[in-house]
């Protein structure tokens, strides 16, 4: 990682620049490496402030923070920036998340008490050849149609996708199975 650090109205001491570079060794456990940093130490009467500015992943993070002490503002920007990288991790991770279970399949293990909320309803799968299950689908506001196939005896389902493609579903069984 480039560090460049700049002091205003100070000059840096190899001691700040050596504990500001131990601090940022520390953002690597949350398995990225900063690419770059820039920081700017500055001394006002009795206020230090350091400022900064860690780009990681083509994505900039910055903090600015003022203390009576150097090193205490270098702990709380980079308790900041912290933070920060913290957060971003976890809305990636949240993200990658919610896109797995949409794209995941329902479990099978479904527990007792969620089945006998279930109302079953029996109606019989129609008689319908692909072209009339088609049409069906699309003339009816539905997502999901099952149906046996009058050429093929199967039964098969028809589903319209989330990018709005429609989906021919067959079950491998046959009517003289059931």
């Amino acid at each position: 990682m480039r560090v460049t650090i700049t002091g205003r109205h100070m000059t840096v001491t190899p001691a700040l620049r050596r504990y500001l570079d131990e601090r940022l060794q520390k953002l690597e456990r949350y398995g990225v490496k900063p690419a770059r940093g820039q920081f700017v130490l500055a001394v006002e009467k009795y206020r230090h402030t350091a400022e900064g500015v860690v780009t990681v992943n083509g994505r900039t993070i910055q903090g600015k923070v003022s203390t009576r002490e150097m090193y205490a503002s270098i702990d709380r920007l980079l308790e900041k920036i912290e933070r920060q990288l913290v957060k971003k991790k976890e809305k990636l991770v949240d993200r990658k998340l919610r896109e797995r279970s949409r794209a995941a399949p329902p479990r099978a293990d479904v527990p007792l008490e969620a089945l006998q909320q279930v109302r079953v309803v029996q109606t019989p799968a129609p008689l319908l050849t692909v072209e009339e299950a088609l049409d069906h689908l699309r003339v009816h506001a539905v997502a999901f149609l099952l149906f046996h196939n009058a050429a093929t005896g199967r039964l098969q389902a028809v589903q319209r996708a989330d990018d709005g493609r429609i989906e021919l579903i067959d079950t491998g069984f046959s009517s003289s199975n059931e």
